[in-house]
């Protein structure tokens, strides 16, 4: 099987390293972020992270670029000629969904070949952005795509050796882009508006990933973008007007 096409498939063994109880087998206990304290990455319009916190990538001014965390020299790579929405860094940071901004949007894949060395056209599921996705040393992988860019709609898929296959009823989520899963599955993390249509961040949990998510919980006011939580929720990462930001509490 060529790994170009087969997403899911590359992405299963690299995890099996990770160490266990980062983000266990329990949903998170959430709470605000309103008063941490905050710790200045990189200046950044998007990005994503990989489970252990030590890969970041991201994009600056329609330019995409790897970043070893904490601190290194910023590496630029090549996602192909457009610009992009929606990053999103497998857990083990091994493979990369990304949008392209072109009209309509372009779900994308990409499979880490190397240092700052990316392999484009890997496959995806079907729809217009997808969030982080699950670990896969946790079970069988799962996902949360928008299907379409001005729907509210969000299907949730899952790795069936190499395909991803829908799981369950779409569900609605307001927001621009799709919800993140905190690596178990267990916790999604997405920006949005409250009721009086002011930005947060919002998250939300579940029991197992046999279970749609429960009512979600604001964790932090303000306009951030592209929300990831780690470290059993008490580790927040945001892009704030132009900055990677990450809030500890």
């Amino acid at each position: 099987m060529a790994p170009s096409r087969y997403l899911a498939l590359a992405l299963a063994c690299t995890g099996c390293d990770l160490a266990f109880g980062l983000d266990g087998e329990d949903p998170c206990s959430l709470g605000s972020f309103d008063t941490a304290q905050t710790t200045d990455i990189t200046e950044a319009d998007d990005f994503s992270i990989d489970w252990d916190e030590t890969l970041a990538v991201y994009t600056r001014a329609g330019l995409a670029f790897e970043l070893a965390l904490p601190g290194a020299t910023p590496k630029p790579i090549d996602l192909g000629p457009y610009s992009m929405l929606g990053l999103s860094l497998t857990p083990e940071g091994n493979a990369l969904f990304y949008t392209a901004s072109i009209e309509p949007p372009v779900l994308r894949g990409a499979l880490r070949a190397g240092d700052a060395q990316w392999q484009l056209d890997a496959g995806v599921p079907r729809g217009s952005y997808a969030g982080t996705p699950s670990a896969d040393v946790l079970g069988p992988r799962r996902v949360l795509v928008r299907m379409r860019p001005a729907d509210a709609e969000i299907v949730e898929y899952e790795d069936d050796n190499g395909r991803w296959v829908p799981v369950g009823e779409p569900h609605t989520v307001e927001g621009a882009v799709a919800p993140n899963l905190t690596p178990n599955g267990l916790t999604m993390v997405y920006a949005g508006v409250d009721a009086e249509q002011q930005p947060a961040i919002f998250a939300a949990t579940r029991a197992s990933t046999a279970d749609w998510f429960g009512t979600p919980t604001i964790i932090l006011r303000g306009m951030h973008r592209s929300p990831l939580l780690f470290g059993r929720c008490k580790r927040l990462y945001t892009v704030d007007t132009g900055v990677l930001r990450r809030f500890d509490r």
